[in-house]
């Protein structure tokens, strides 16, 4: 596998961790407490999903031109 296809899929495997402990454990946690932190937690969430989805499109780009081995 190249370089480049190894980066985007780790990159995507962090995201999706980050993601999903955010909106199952942080956000739950910040509400019970702190909104400025669950505001800051909620921003980061979507900033992620916004970057999962950059990720997953140009991953299946790859797939598609045949650029991900």
């Amino acid at each position: 596998m190249k370089n480049v296809n190894y980066n985007l899929l780790k990159v995507l495997h962090g995201k999706l961790d980050n993601a999903w402990r955010i909106e199952k454990h942080y956000l739950r946690d910040a509400a019970k407490g702190c909104t400025r932190c669950r505001t800051i937690l909620k921003r980061i969430w979507t900033d992620d999903k916004r970057t999962i989805e950059a990720l997953r499109v140009e991953l299946a780009a790859h797939v598609k031109s045949d650029k991900l081995s």
